[in-house]
């Protein structure tokens, strides 16, 4: 049986996207949970034949971390997920101003930035995850409370539930579906990551990176640089761009681009649609 690694413990948002990844191909897998990004990543190809990570969410971005991850390490995009994301705040307190210590997860902290801002009496407290939240909450002996999945508690368990407290309703996360071995682009493969890899530093390097995909009417739906962690002003660029590698226009795009820079192609995969 095939295994997936991904961020545990169950019940996380990447354990809700490695579900609808699972449910949604022939094969069986086996799920394994890993506490942080770098243990997930590090055991595919090793203990599991693939992983499931966050790399974009819809308000705060790309994931530094899993980029520099993407660069360094020898993987392969295969796949990709967009989870809607809802927090609530569960509370065993009956009133906000009567909460003393707050639980949250370091990505779902800057998700729910104008909510935390509110609870002015709250201590708040990082976690490495939103599980972590949850049972920290509960073990507490005053008066708490953490933000967590809207999937993970039932309201009557709780004295003070506030729902949705997500700075935007209608808040994504976007997964990856990662692999050590590449596979060939499938027929409807519509969309292509890879980094451009700062080794071969000119004027004009990023102008003539763009001009290559504009010029054959590619689109680009996002570029993120990353610092080459060598000197100031150097860095790596990851692309997202509508197309699939194996296309013509695109393959020449990016044998031009290859001609002045090193490419990492990571892979071509069907672009995910939203879920509500």
């Amino acid at each position: 049986m095939k295994k997936i690694a991904t961020l545990g413990p169950p019940g996380t948002f990447s354990d809700m996207a490695t579900g609808i990844y699972t449910a949604a191909q022939s094969d069986t897998f086996q799920v394994e949970y890993f506490p942080t990004i770098v243990g997930t990543l590090s055991e595919v190809g090793k203990s599991c034949d693939i992983g499931i990570i966050p790399i974009e969410n819809f308000s705060e971005g790309f994931i530094a971390l899993v980029l520099d991850e993407l660069i360094s390490a020898d993987l392969n995009v295969i796949d990709e997920i967009i989870l809607p994301i809802k927090f609530s705040m569960i509370s065993n307190a009956h009133s906000l101003s009567d909460i003393q210590q707050l639980y949250v997860q370091f990505v779902a902290r800057g998700q729910c930035c104008e909510f935390l801002e509110s609870l002015h009496n709250a201590k708040i407290i990082t976690t490495d995850s939103n599980i972590e939240s949850l049972n920290r909450f509960k073990d507490s002996d005053i008066p708490s409370a953490a933000i967590v999945p809207s999937t993970s508690y039932r309201k009557s368990d709780f004295p003070l539930v506030c729902e949705e407290v997500n700075d935007y309703k209608n808040n994504q996360t976007r997964f990856l579906v990662i692999s050590k071995v590449s596979q060939p682009a499938t027929v409807d493969a519509d969309k292509t990551s890879l980094i451009v890899l700062d080794d071969n530093d000119h004027p004009g390097y990023l102008g003539e990176v763009l001009l290559s995909f504009s010029k054959r009417n590619i689109n680009l739906t996002s570029i993120i640089s990353r610092p080459t962690r060598k000197t100031f002003g150097k860095y790596h660029f990851f692309i997202d761009f509508d197309g699939n590698a194996e296309d013509p226009v695109v393959a020449d795009a990016l044998k031009e681009i290859g001609k002045t820079n090193n490419v990492k192609l990571l892979g071509s995969y069907k672009k995910a649609k939203s879920l509500n």
